[in-house]
């Protein structure tokens, strides 16, 4: 029997009287792109938070590869939980170069190969000839390609992406939101990615939650 890529049974959260989540259920399988629609203020972007551990749960549990992460009795930090994260402002470091910006998740990695790893992505999301130029120079789909580089440098086993293409004019967001997909697709990534548009969660994922 294959083990769920990630689990969330029964996950309920609360901010002072308001029951943002309640009994929240979700299996998501190894290499599926999960879209999550809904409102705005509806939950979304605070379940995304607590799989990444940003957030507690107030109850329930929730699994990676059959492993407890968040529950009663445990705790994973999310900088040992291997989740990447693409903002919706895509938060890139303005001081830093592009590739720069995508070693910036490689601590740990020696120099050359983080080097090698950032290069080898920045050039997969089209971006190579831009790779010593800072943010502030950049289109809004090239940051979003550096912000989606970035949190896969790490080789993260799920990728979460909260509105990533709504900063981006229609047009624009048609075509980076499919060779974003494209990508992920061809990398094998399992992603959880958050919209209001229920069109763009029709178009976009494997299965709309």
């Amino acid at each position: 029997m294959t083990v769920a890529a990630l689990e969330l049974k029964n996950i309920g959260k609360r901010f002072g009287a308001t029951d943002v989540l309640n009994n929240i259920d979700l299996t998501v399988n190894s290499g599926e792109i999960i879209c999550l629609v809904g409102r705005s203020g509806c939950g979304k972007s605070t379940l995304l938070r607590i799989i990444a551990g940003v957030e507690t749960p107030d109850q329930g549990t929730l699994m990676m590869n059959g492993r407890e992460i968040a529950g009663p009795s445990s705790f994973v930090e999310p900088e040992n939980r291997n989740i990447g994260f693409v903002f919706q402002d895509y938060a890139l470091f303005p001081h830093l170069t592009v590739e720069r910006n995508v070693m910036f998740g490689l601590k740990g990695v020696q120099k050359d190969e983080a080097r090698e790893r950032a290069n080898s992505l920045i050039e997969h999301v089209g971006l190579r000839a831009l790779a010593t130029r800072y943010p502030h120079t950049l289109s809004g789909g090239e940051q979003q390609r550096v912000a989606l580089a970035r949190a896969l440098a790490p080789r993260p086993a799920i990728l979460l992406m909260d509105e990533p293409f709504s900063n981006l004019d229609r047009g624009l967001r048609d075509s980076v939101r499919e060779e974003t997909l494209s990508l992920l697709r061809g990398l094998g990534t399992t992603a959880i990615m958050v919209t209001h548009d229920p069109e763009e969660a029709l178009s976009a994922g494997d299965r709309v939650v």
